[in-house]
């Protein structure tokens, strides 16, 4: 009797067709076999569960095929077949994190001098390679200066940026991106069809965004999902597999916040601290929802991640407030997002997010005010969640930081794109996005710093750069016009503004 194979290694891509979101690499390669310009050293990098080991034994079939090399291995000869099953003799498949030494490399150099037992090439593949020592690079290094014509290095990682330069210049680097939550979500689907499951859109959707890019670990969470639903698998059991509280909740506390009742909010957020849940995962779903009402003022039909029980209520909600309204409450959630994650106390991090949301109204009555309109003519926050919007206010455009962080939450990336909504100043340096991170918490900062390929990616897709570095030394620009602020301090509509809220001036600065 054979045991339970998951869904992750039962659905491993065996042809090239079937991988997932990764059509770059799949032409790279393609094109290197059908021209013979095969390199003798691979780097494939990027996130976690987006095929970069799974590539690795794609290639060395389409290496050793009895056809090959070709681009379309056979999967049915020998060679295929062992290497499917991970017996083949030609290739070797090792973990750096644990065999990382100078020895272990000496070791694997005696190895690879040998020729090939039957097939063409004596593949290895190595995963996790930045894990190796400095003495270990060295050794690897000899191989790759003199590497023998029978032998294909493949070497897979997550942090492309701890290799030495001089192991990086002799490897062809292949970048492996995050697969979009779409790409995911629809794989699920066809999987729970194949497999007999049911699989609502809802909960497919749930379960790409929570894995953010990473189809292994999608199909992990979906594993679980079905070991705890059977085989009915809605929305629903996916927030409770996973931690995150019922629709229901957030629905309410969007009703809270639409109608800017900040005593509603904020005794929503407590009660579900209280109930021992994680409340930043309130709070994430909460951004999830703003996204979704964002698409539906945009366009009723959108297929959307949360029941369809209430999708109607959404849509109307969606239609009532208008897209550039939602947008900005979108961007000022985006901000929160970079606060939560960055907080000893999740809990009080929270409520300040959401504080700051349900008092939209009474940001619409301060431009009204300072535009010189009566301030009756906005109507003033409501305790009752049917309170409507009649004069949406014009979208202020986004800064280069909140672009970034609205690219990486349609990407998926929603725990990232709150980092990024924490950074202050961005500036654009050709084609380079830079991320001033100076004021930043540590670990946020080395957050942002090893996310730069997903950053890279993200900016790219969005057109806002080619590349993102960031800068850990830079700063928010300080204001030193101390005659400006004391104009502004002085100014009559300022004073008035600041009478009805009680706050203070923070920071003051001229546009051009």
């Amino acid at each position: 009797m054979t045991g339970y194979q998951v869904l992750a290694r039962r659905w491993r891509p065996q042809r090239f067709d079937d991988l997932v979101g990764q059509d770059v690499v799949v032409r790279t390669l393609r094109n290197a076999l059908q021209s013979k310009q095969i390199a003798h050293a691979y780097l494939f990098s990027g996130l976690r569960g987006v095929g970069k080991t799974t590539v690795a034994r794609l290639l060395a079939k389409a290496l050793n095929c009895e056809k090959g090399p070709t681009s379309e291995p056979c999967g049915e000869c020998v060679s295929c077949r062992e290497i499917a099953a991970g017996s083949s003799l030609d290739v070797l498949e090792m973990d750096a994190a644990s065999t990382r030494g100078i020895d272990d490399v000496r070791e694997l150099r005696d190895v690879v001098r040998n020729l090939p037992i039957r097939d063409r090439y004596r593949v290895v593949i190595l995963d996790e390679a930045h894990q190796l020592t400095k003495d270990a690079f060295a050794a690897l290094l000899k191989i790759l200066e003199e590497p023998p014509a029978h032998v294909i290095f493949i070497l897979a990682s997550t942090e492309k940026d701890k290799f030495p330069a001089t192991i990086l210049s002799r490897c062809l680097q292949i970048d492996f991106r995050p697969i979009p939550a779409d790409l995911v979500a629809a794989r699920l689907a066809h999987i729970a069809e194949k497999e007999a499951f049911e699989l609502t859109f809802g909960a497919a959707q749930l379960i790409a965004r929570a894995t953010e890019g990473s189809l292994r670990d999608a199909l992990s969470l979906l594993d679980r999902v079905r070991a705890f639903a059977g085989e009915m698998v809605d929305e629903n059991a996916v927030a409770e597999v996973i931690g995150l509280p019922p629709f229901e909740t957030v629905l309410a506390l969007w009703q809270a916040l639409e109608s800017g009742n900040v005593a509603a909010a904020l005794s929503l957020a407590r009660a579900e601290e209280q109930s021992g849940r994680d409340a930043g995962a309130l709070y994430e779903q909460l951004v999830q929802l703003l996204h979704a009402l964002l698409l539906l003022a945009t366009d009723p039909q959108v297929p959307t991640a949360f029941p369809a029980t209430h999708r109607s209520a959404l849509v109307e909600s969606a239609v009532r407030l208008g897209s550039p309204l939602l947008l900005r409450l979108l961007t000022l959630a985006l901000e929160g997002k970079g606060l939560v994650a960055s907080a000893d106390r999740v809990g009080v991090a929270v409520a300040v997010a959401v504080g700051r949301l349900a008092l939209w109204p009474r940001l619409q009555r301060v431009e009204a005010l300072l535009a010189g309109e009566p301030v009756s003519a906005v109507p003033p926050p409501s305790s009752s969640s049917s309170a409507s919007v009649t004069a949406p206010p014009p979208s202020t455009p986004l800064s280069l930081g909140g672009r970034l962080a609205a690219a990486l939450e349609a990407m998926g990336a929603h725990l990232l794109a709150g980092r990024v909504g924490s950074v202050r100043e961005a500036r654009l340096e050709g084609e380079t996005l830079v991320l001033c991170c100076g004021a930043l918490p540590a670990a946020t900062r080395k957050s942002l710093r090893e996310a730069t390929d997903q950053l890279s990616a993200a900016a790219h897709q969005a057109r806002l750069a080619s590349r993102v570095q960031v800068d850990e030394n830079g700063s928010p620009t300080q204001v030193r016009d101390q005659g400006l602020r004391t104009r502004v301090e002085s100014d009559e509509d300022v004073k008035r503004v600041l009478e009805v809220f009680g706050g203070r001036l923070g920071s003051v600065e001229e546009k051009p």
